[in-house]
């Protein structure tokens, strides 16, 4: 699948710096040149006017696109200029264009006002003798008063730092870095992006144009991006910087960042789905999705999203890393342009982003392959000297435009307060390299894009004498003209370093110590690192085993003289003390798995990575067995146990008696018996106990102790196993005071027989106790049970406060009193019809010649859903009386319920 990402054509993206000064360039103390407006040469419609605020009284309007307006200037030597340009818009604000001896030399404002005011261009190149100045328009009819020509005198415009911000950078990452600086300012690298790598379309046709092949090849690490994977892109690009790397060339990597998924608008973006172009600001949903609260720590869950991108774009670069491969590596691109999500939040918010990203790489990663290119494109998005190697810009200037661009370079080194190489990291025409150097502006490298940038047979951008100019010229680096980038020098100093020892084996957690020696017996600064620090790290020659496995300890030499020990860690024992457990467990009918904590000093070990856990026999109670086991950096092992006891009991109810109490406790199947103490005292000191040697029952009555006195009570489960008994913990004490008088002693009345109502049934109980009623809920209570349906009902009555003891009364629930719904007359018969009863278990039908049922007959119903049938072979008009009842069957008894009320019938002949 081919993707080409379509830049932003950015014709003035190379705007020259409208500042008043640089950190590299001062103004010089000389004559300034002026030159008047209505003196130059007009072009198109422009044309003089008279005007009193004008300097000479008059000036020059551009009214539109046609006019132009140029001017010869002298200057006295070669070098930089400042040009002042003295002109106001009309209406609003204004922008044109500038061009010096005809290239592009940037653009200028003209501010809406009634007065002129001056808009500055910085960092003009012009040659002794004759230069032409130049004005055509962009946007926005203006006058023109007059300009200024003042020199400026120039520091060395090479400035590179020393060395790179990681200082623990890879000898192959610090001789690439070495390489890039020695030729700063002599040469320019070539570099062309080519998703095709050494054998890509864009490679072949420079090829073929030149003779020659790019020294730099540029990829992106966008289809590693999850959002992308997620959505089944795919790439080979870290597969192609491998095998250019072992061509001999340079590799750089830009990141077109896709913003994860969920944060993506819905719909499509001119018909591709949004995930196609992520990484721009207008596919994002900015109400879901804000760079500035992620890097504030507002969201944090967002700035999760992000940093696990990072982790993925973190393995291609180990990928990278463990093949061998220095990357320029220049994430967030373009960032003030605010086309990206990365930029569309402005300055602080992409700073902290950026340092983000530097610290996760380089600290947390420990990737040591990267040459940090920082491509902000404003130095007020800079996010500092130390997390930047190389200052880049991306320049699309439009079509055949071929000028060194002066103005964006020195803008770039404005950047940094100390100095750093600038590229042209992305252009879309080539630059005259000749010019560059008459310049003295010449770029590190340039990377020319991919597509249509590149050598075509329209020639749009670039024409092919000028890419074989380029790539041919004196000044150029092409693959060919690489050198060996694994063997350059890092420095001129040939003082070699070495180490006492070669090879060493270390156990986890101790430290041995390495000791350099150098041959110039100077003293010299060497640097310690180590290729894995979970294995060993490495502080002034001390080593340090952190993980079990393999570690090269490499010091080395400001000069890049390196000498390398292998150190390999091995495992450590467990220690013989230092484990930690609960000695005891509660039987909870589960397997019982106990917190361990182990100590190897004063280290506490990590579990299933130091060490894993077994227990056996943790179910059931008795004693569980724990194995201990060394794993990871530890080998060995302990073994241990611990006991499992009945668990806790729970009192759930204790009520008092006369001179006594009631309790009753939470039945354990595990139990083997019980434990009841009971005493005066809250402390249970100089308690009685009862000791119950079987499971069941599990409530108990205690007598015989004083009447109204308070007592404590717990209870505890026991468990014999084998020989052993094992003892729950005591339940929670709970108190209750004996009764004083005995309730059972008490008369009951008010207790009857009662008819089945669907509900629970109750009582009017009177309760007397030597002729005194006494009061429900202050000196008894009662309870019910089988109190709804038919049968036997009980009320138990329990003695409160003073009265002591439980009577329990019985009384019946008889079924509900029948009632005939119809009776109607039949020839010697009638018809019977009654209320369906769904409790009952049949029903009798009575019926008599008279009404008091004398030698009445009976039919039985045994179906309970038979509520209706005829009675025949009866006497014919005959008067009958009728009544039913219900039945029902309880455990072998019948319960009846009441007669319906009588109704009678005479039967027909």
């Amino acid at each position: 699948m081919k993707f080409n990402i379509k830049k932003v054509a950015a014709t003035f993206l190379s705007v020259a710096m409208l500042t008043t000064g640089s950190a590299q360039l001062s103004v010089f103390a000389q004559q300034t040149l002026k030159y008047e407006a209505e003196n130059g040469t007009l072009g198109g419609s422009a044309y003089i006017q008279t005007d009193s605020s004008a300097s000479g009284s008059r000036s020059v309007r551009f009214s539109d696109s046609s006019c132009t307006w140029s001017q010869t200037v002298t200057v006295s030597e070669s070098g930089y200029y400042k040009i002042k340009l003295y002109s106001r818009g009309e209406g609003s604000n204004k922008i044109n264009n500038l061009s010096v001896n005809g290239s592009n030399a940037g653009t200028f404002s003209s501010a809406n006002s009634s007065a002129y005011k001056a808009s500055t261009v910085n960092g003009i190149y012009l040659k002794k003798g004759q230069n032409t100045v130049k004005i055509t328009m962009s946007w926005g009819y203006f006058s023109l008063d007059y300009i200024t020509i003042e020199k400026m005198s120039s520091s060395n415009a090479y400035t590179a730092a020393e060395n790179l911000v990681d200082p623990y950078a890879s000898q192959s990452t610090q001789r690439l870095y070495s390489y890039m600086k020695d030729v700063y300012g002599k040469k320019v690298i070539t570099g062309q992006y080519c998703d095709g790598g050494l054998n890509g379309a864009e490679f072949k046709a420079i090829k073929s144009a030149t003779g020659q092949t790019p020294a730099m090849l540029g990829l992106d690490f966008m289809r590693y991006t999850p959002c992308r994977v997620q959505n089944g892109d795919t790439s080979d690009a870290v597969e192609k910087a491998i095998e250019f790397s072992r061509a001999g060339g340079i590799v750089t990597f830009c990141w077109h960042w896709n913003v994860p998924d969920k944060y993506l608008l819905s719909g499509t973006d001119g018909g591709n789905p949004r995930w196609w172009g992520g990484f721009y600001t207008k596919n994002v949903d900015r109400s879901k999705f804000s760079l500035t609260k992620i890097m504030n720590g507002s969201d944090p869950k967002g700035y999760n999203t992000l940093m696990s991108d990072v982790d993925e774009i973190a393995k291609q670069l180990k990928r990278l890393s463990d093949a061998d491969v220095p990357v320029l590596f220049r994430p967030l691109h373009e960032a003030s342009g605010g086309w990206f999500w990365w930029g569309a939040d402005g300055s602080e918010a992409y700073k902290k982003l950026w340092q983000a990203i530097y610290n996760k790489l380089t600290n947390e990663y420990k990737l040591d392959n990267i040459i940090w290119v920082w491509n902000g494109q404003a130095a007020n998005w800079y996010p500092g000297d130390e997390y930047v190697d190389i200052i880049g810009e991306d320049i699309y200037p439009g079509t055949r435009d071929y000028s060194a661009q002066s103005s964006k370079y020195l803008e770039a080194t404005d950047c940094s307060p100390n100095g750093k190489i600038v590229a042209l990291t992305e252009n879309g025409c080539l630059f005259d390299l000749d010019k560059a150097f008459d310049a003295n502006t010449a770029w590190s490298y340039f990377g020319t894009w991919s597509g249509e940038f590149c050598i075509s047979s329209s020639e749009k951008y670039t024409e092919k004498s000028m890419w074989q100019k380029v790539y041919n010229s004196d000044y150029a680096v092409t693959l060919s003209s690489l050198p060996d980038l694994k063997s350059y020098p890092i420095s001129d100093d040939n003082t070699q370093i070495t180490l006492d020892s070669t090879s060493k084996e270390v156990t986890y957690g101790d430290s041995i110590t390495l000791k350099a020696s150098v041959t110039s017996g100077t003293t010299q600064t060497v640097t310690w690192k180590s290729s894995n620090t979970a294995v060993a790290t490495v502080k002034d020659g001390v080593v340090t085993a952190t993980g079990k496995g393999t570690a090269k300890i490499t010091a080395s030499l400001p000069n890049g003289r390196s000498a390398v020990c292998t150190v390999k860690v091995t495992a450590k024992k467990l220690p013989t003390s230092g484990y930690s457990y609960a000695s005891t467990a509660q039987y909870t009918g589960s397997a019982i798995i106990p917190t361990v904590t182990v100590k190897d000093g004063s280290k506490v070990l990590r579990q299933n990575i130091d060490y894993r856990v077994i227990v056996t026999n943790n179910v059931k109670i008795g004693h569980a067995n724990i194995t201990i086991s060394g794993m990871g950096n530890y080998y060995g092992s302990y073994t241990g146990g611990f006991d499992i006891i009945p668990a806790k009991q729970t009192i759930q109810k204790l009520e008092t008696r006369y001179k006594g109490f009631f309790v009753d406790w939470a039945q354990k199947g595990s139990a083997t018996g019980y434990d009841i103490q009971y005493s005066t005292s809250a402390n249970m000191s100089g308690a009685a106990s009862k000791h119950l040697t079987a499971n069941k029952p599990d409530k108990l009555t205690i007598s015989g102790l004083t009447a109204d006195k308070t007592y404590y009570v717990r209870v505890r489960s026991y468990t014999n196993v084998g020989s052993k008994t094992y003892y729950g913990p005591w339940s929670d004490i709970k108190s209750i005071k004996t009764a004083k008088y005995d309730i059972t002693k008490a008369s009951v009345s008010g207790i009857s027989t009662k008819a089945y109502t669907g509900k629970a049934i109750t009582q009017n109980i009177t309760v007397k106790y030597n002729g005194t009623a006494l009061k429900n809920e202050t000196d008894y209570t009662t309870s019910y049970s089988n109190n709804k349906k038919i049968g036997k009902a009980i009320v138990k009555i329990t003695g409160k406060g003073k009265y002591g003891g439980v009577i329990t009364k019985t009384f019946t629930i008889n079924p509900a009193k029948q009632e005939i719904q119809k009776l109607t007359s039949k020839s010697k018969a009638f018809f019977v019809d009654w209320a369906q009863k769904g409790s009952a278990t049949g029903y009798e039908i009575q019926y008599a010649t008279n009404s008091k049922f004398t030698n009445a007959k009976k039919v039985t119903i045994t179906n309970n859903k038979t509520d209706k049938t005829t009675i025949s072979k009866l006497s014919g008009n005959k008067k009958y009386y009728v009544r039913v009842h219900s039945y029902t069957t309880v455990n072998g008894t019948k319960y009846y319920g009441a007669w319906s009320v009588s109704k009678s019938v005479t039967t027909k002949k």
